[in-house]
């Protein structure tokens, strides 16, 4: 007999919850650990749940194989305090995906409240949308699947080319395991005497505000600006203890009310910052990767989240990987989804239209299948549909543009065009385009 998987594991148990002689007000939730074993959780007292049911639930537990639980029914009373389960906010409606059976038929998707215990990645689910998280100020979030696709200094450019135009620019480099914009961005005597790890260290012990004045730089890259470049960087100067203190960084801190979460640690931090330094717009490096820093960033943090890619398998396959999580989450997807914009990163110099169509094409395809409604074919689309044509500019599969430029390889936003720097001409042919359209994004200019 093969073993359950855990794919599989899910199915199975999604599948008992349709047993069809359950009350109404008992249908049960699934609890899968962090090991992905499965429990059924049923928001009910045992005396008051059909014995039929029962059994048939203790069936599943030992059809799921090594990933059930003897003792996997679980009810009110099997809790110590039941209300924080049943009323836990990581409870998502889950859409667990269909498949094809062995004589050919499909077997359909099932929804399922889902409470998904993960060691990491809880806080790609976590969203902001009510009003009162709308920050004063955009917060633009810059994120990539991979590295190495020019994002920090797309950024960089952007913090540049606004505070030419007179804005108060506020960058925040959470990148805080690969940190390097403080490097684009500040020779190392200008940087801030402490870093952002700094803030989640002293704030574990309840000392953080005494580092505010020392956190965050004048970048001179906006020397001769009306505006100003601020930055926060993940290191502070003369740092000699980063690793040590980045152990600890990502810990949750005890308080009389419970736990504070590291996402809510970080938002505060922001939310603190923002209010010191009144910015016009707030620029976030994110961590590449399926981190949850970045997730904190995309679905917690961010008013535009710009989704930097290549035109290469690896970055269809990472970002098919974050959509399908999203899509398996309605009212996750439904909150995070209007705040995402595709960037064609490093737009080559040669065959530009083939190449931009075969990215268009590409990036349509990844958003049809995940994150936009299904409309059926012939059908009338409605009008609260979210979903868009191909050619439909604006929508968040349509590319913004960040030229490739050999100039930008090795490249010094600090270096003067008269000491071999790149020029102002040089930064508005690679950036001028992408910057005009975040700006229509951001800004309605």
């Amino acid at each position: 007999m093969n073993p359950i998987r855990f794919n599989e594991a899910l199915r199975l148990a999604a599948e008992a919850t349709r047993f069809d002689h359950l009350p109404a007000d008992c249908q049960p939730g699934l609890i899968r650990d962090i090991y992905g074993r499965i429990r059924f959780a049923i928001n009910a007292s045992s005396s008051d749940f059909p014995e039929e049911a029962y059994r048939h639930f203790q069936k599943t537990c030992i059809a799921l194989g090594a990933y059930g639980v003897r003792d996997g029914v679980m009810f009110r009373e099997n809790f110590s305090n039941p209300e924080t389960i049943f009323n836990h906010p990581d409870w998502h409606e889950t859409i667990v995906s269909g498949h094809e059976n062995e004589d050919g038929s499909f077997a359909e998707d099932i929804v399922v409240r889902l409470l998904d215990r993960q060691i990491t990645g809880q806080d790609w689910l976590h969203t902001t949308e009510n009003a009162d998280a709308i920050p004063a100020a955009p917060r633009i979030v810059f994120y990539g699947i991979k590295g190495g696709v020019g994002r920090s200094t797309a950024l960089g450019m952007l913090a540049y080319l606004l505070a030419q135009e007179g804005k108060r620019v506020l960058l925040l480099d959470f990148d805080l395991e690969s940190p390097g914009l403080s490097g684009l961005l500040l020779p190392p005597e200008r940087r801030a005497a402490f870093g952002l790890v700094d803030w989640f260290i002293e704030d574990a012990v309840g000392q953080s505000d005494s580092l505010l004045d020392d956190l965050v730089a004048d970048s001179p890259l906006a020397e001769n600006c009306p505006g100003s470049i601020r930055v926060a960087s993940a290191i502070g100067n003369g740092e000699t203890a980063y690793l040590a203190k980045l152990a600890r960084a990502y810990a949750d801190v005890p308080t009389p009310a419970g736990a504070e979460r590291f996402a809510h640690r970080m938002r505060r931090l922001v939310e603190t910052l923002e209010a010191k330094e009144l910015p016009e717009v707030v620029l976030i490096d994110s961590r590449a990767g399926l981190h949850d820093l970045a997730a904190i960033s995309i679905a917690g943090l961010s008013s535009v989240a710009l989704l930097f890619a290549t035109d290469s398998p690896q970055n269809w396959q990472g970002y098919q990987q974050l959509f399908a999580n999203w899509q398996c989450h309605p009212e996750v997807l439904r909150g995070v989804r209007e705040r995402l914009a595709i960037v064609h990163a490093l737009f080559p110099e040669s065959d530009q239209e083939g190449r931009a169509r075969h990215f268009l094409e590409n990036s349509w395809t990844l958003f049809r299948e995940t994150l936009y409604d299904n409309v059926e074919a012939g059908s009338e689309t409605p009008t609260d549909a979210f979903t868009f044509d191909l050619e439909s500019e604006g929508a968040p599969h349509f590319p913004l543009r960040v030229r490739w430029n050999a100039r930008f390889q090795e490249f010094d936003p600090l270096l003067s065009e008269a000491k071999g720097g790149v020029g102002q001409a040089d930064i508005d042919l690679a950036f001028g385009p992408f910057v005009r359209s975040v700006k229509s994004m951001v800004f309605g200019e």
